[in-house]
């Protein structure tokens, strides 16, 4: 396989465009263009009270990455104008970012390296290196920081850390959100080729906890400072500066350079679950992009699942506050669940977690099970949505229960399924059959927004009610594969429950009484229930559906956020190839305009929004395309060899898709997805020992396959 692509190095300050984001799934940071002057930091699960209503948001911490180069009495913080930004350099593969930049004295030219990065095995850790080569001999001194200036928030407390031995880190700081809500806590060390003791400075003041090191540099050799520092939010631990100084602790004792290498390898390892697309050269380019940001935002180590825009902040804009939405069960998800699982996993414990608030929820709504929340917030999972108005976004329960059913699907983790999986797909259940309302016509959903997000409620939307039906059966199908017999009344109320169709066509549409004029009716809720849902009807049916979304809707729509991404699929899958490249090209290649690749929430052209990127729903969609759609993959209980349901057919121009290992029931599997061929590929390799770990599920007998005959039902309505 090629190596990922990374964008071009950024040679130009660009001022007016996003900073660098590096990310691990603990951490998200936006590094300036020089990373010793500037920045910001999101931690997973640090929030604070918003200052507009109160309402929890993700809270910018503390900068880990800033510091210093002094030579006498001129300094490069103090006097910016003497330092020139050369490049920057995003590398996808290794997660690192390097900055080069020149610092100018009355006396030398000392020009500057910094690489920096999250560490992907040590989540809490950030660590830089700073190279620096002067064009003579002399003293300078290098500085390493944590930053609070213009951070929203308040200081408690700081010190130095006493040696020890083993060898301890430098210094603390412990952080209070904004509002007082939550506090997290830093811990900073460096280590250095001097035998000179460096210099801790606490000054909360200046909002600076830093370190310095008095070094003599020799014209043309380089003098490095490396610095490390951790970071644990409150919700992970109770005294989180001192959990912070142990795994900063851990981090000298494996060594700087230790720690590196590992980053690169669990980076490389990850890289294998790229798709490679054999077609134009730009889109392995936004797939390689796209990769990269979905596994900088989420990891095993996201203890409150990821928001919309990952781990990433855009200062200008951000009407989304960080909260855990459904774009993430139902966008980033899908392709984390079989190219990371462990992340999956993290995203799905973290419903689990939040499981009462959802009951809770549940029961002031007047319904039984679990009621998950349109915007959860980082530590209940309580519902956080800024509106006062516009409820009934029902279907996010639905997504929340797809996803457990889709991981115990993919993994084949048994023991997850009955002890992780059942409680929340049951409470999920539960929670539907005491929302549908029974008439003469089946069971209908009334009074509900799908992702179209009307203004007033509709009845039986079209996304809603698939999804539903969708649910019912995955969740009936994951309770046999576990060996038990699921209620009746889950596929008695799967096939009960109302279809809105088109009597001419038979096409399924948005909702009771759609008109394809009225506000937002472009949005293809119909067709994107086949993809990326998963609902499956008959193959007239789908093919209805799909005619209708490109002849009616993804004119209209494409360009919007989340199913954008996805229209090249419907496309795709009843045979228009030329139509499939050019809704991929308008409905995600447009979207990318971020200096270092990162897909917008909205296309670049459009000039009523900011920049806000990266966007989870639109990539996750692109690679859940790639993944799922375009190949023909549906994974079931069932033998994964069964999962190719249909003939490849590829955009205009692509020859090939191929994926070097997925995790499918814990093997290590290739994807080979050629355009023309009658299936995609699954092909399993060996199981090795704890790490492809998982276990098969039994095939579900024949009477219970969720073939055609056992996926078209639904009451039919006109």
């Amino acid at each position: 396989m090629s190596e990922p692509i990374s964008p071009p190095p950024l040679r130009a300050l660009e001022p007016n465009r996003l900073l660098a984001h590096l990310g691990n799934g603990h951490l998200g940071l936006r590094v300036g263009r020089i990373p010793l002057f500037n920045g910001l930091a999101i931690v997973n699960g640090f929030w604070g009270r918003h200052p507009k209503d109160g309402i929890p948001a993700f809270a910018p911490a503390p900068y880990p990455l800033a510091g210093d180069i002094a030579v006498g009495g001129t300094s490069a913080t103090r006097s910016p104008d003497r330092v020139e930004f050369v490049s920057q350099h995003h590398d996808f593969g290794t997660g690192e970012l390097t900055s080069r930049f020149i610092f100018r004295t009355d006396d030398a030219t000392i020009k500057a390296d910094a690489v920096s990065f999250c560490s992907r095995t040590h989540p809490a850790l950030v660590l830089q290196e700073l190279v620096v080569r002067s064009d003579r001999d002399l003293d300078l001194v290098l500085t390493a920081s944590i930053g609070t200036a213009g951070v929203p928030g308040r200081w408690l407390d700081a010190g130095t850390i006493p040696r020890g031995e083993p060898r301890t880190a430098d210094a603390w700081l412990t952080w209070e959100s904004m509002g007082g809500a939550r506090t997290c806590g830093l811990v900073i060390a460096t280590l250095r080729e001097e035998r000179t003791e460096p210099v801790v400075s606490i000054d909360a003041e200046s909002g600076l906890v830093s370190i310095s090191q008095a070094i003599r540099a020799r014209a043309g050799e380089p003098a490095r400072l490396r610095s490390i520092v951790g970071i644990v939010p409150d919700l992970a631990h109770d005294r989180p500066h001192r959990q912070a100084a142990l795994l900063v602790g851990r981090g000298i004792s494996r060594g700087w350079d230790a720690l590196r290498d590992a980053n690169r390898r669990a980076w490389s390892d990850l890289w294998r679950a790229r798709p490679v697309i054999d077609g134009p050269e730009d889109w392995q380019r936004r797939s390689d992009a796209s990769f990269y940001y979905l596994h900088s935002s989420v990891s095993r180590a996201s203890l409150a699942s990821t928001g919309v825009f990952g781990l990433a902040y855009a200062p200008e804009y951000h009407y989304y506050r960080g909260h855990v939405m459904w774009d993430v069960d139902s966008f980033a998800f899908p392709p984390l669940v079989l190219t990371s699982p462990d992340a999956a996993r993290a995203i799905l414990r973290f419903r689990s977690r939040t499981a009462p608030a959802a009951r809770a929820n549940a029961a002031l709504h007047g319904t039984a099970g679990l009621q998950y929340p349109w915007e959860a917030d980082f530590e209940r999972g309580d519902e956080a949505v800024p509106r006062w108005s516009k409820t009934d976004k029902d279907h996010v329960t639905l997504d929340v229960g797809l996803a457990f059913a889709l991981y115990a699907n993919v993994t084949g983790d048994q023991l997850f399924a009955r002890l992780e999986a059942l409680p929340v797909i049951a409470g999920v259940a539960e929670w539907l059959l005491s929302r549908v309302e029974p008439t003469d016509r089946g069971l209908e959903i009334r009074h509900v927004r799908g992702p179209a997000e009307a203004i007033e409620p509709v009845d039986n939307d079209a996304f809603v009610n698939l999804a539903a039906i969708t649910f019912l059966r995955r969740a009936a199908d994951v309770v046999r594969a576990i060996g038990d017999e699921p209620p009746g009344e889950w596929e008695a109320a799967a096939r009960a429950i109302v279809i809105p169709r088109d009597r001419r066509s038979q096409a399924i549409v948005n909702h009771d009484g759609f008109r394809g004029d009225e506000r937002l009716g472009e949005t293809p809720e119909a067709a994107a229930a086949f993809f990326p849902l998963g609902y499956r009807d008959t193959p007239e049916v789908e093919a209805a559906t799909m005619r209708f979304a490109l002849r009616y809707q993804a004119p209209r729509y494409v360009g919007t956020p989340m199913f954008s991404a996805a229209l090249g699929v419907h496309a795709a899958w009843i045979g228009r190839r030329k139509l499939a490249a050019e809704l991929f090209e308008r409905g995600y290649a447009a979207f990318f305009d971020d200096p270092f690749d990162a897909p917008d929430e909205f296309p670049a052209d459009d000039d009523r929004f900011p920049q806000a990127s990266p966007m989870l729903a639109n990539l996750g969609a692109f690679l859940s395309s790639l993944l799922y759609g375009l190949p023909g993959i549906l994974p079931t209980a069932a033998d994964p060899s069964t999962w190719a349901e249909r003939r490849v057919v590829l955009p205009a121009g692509w020859r090939s898709i191929e994926v070097e290992r997925l995790w499918v029931r814990g093997r290590p599997t290739r994807l080979i997805a050629a355009h023309g061929a009658e299936r995609a590929r699954l092909e399993p390799g060996r199981r090795g020992w704890l790490r492809d770990r998982g276990t098969e599920l039994r095939p579900l007998p024949a009477a219970a396959s969720s073939g055609p005959a056992a996926r078209t039902g639904g009451a039919a309505s006109g």
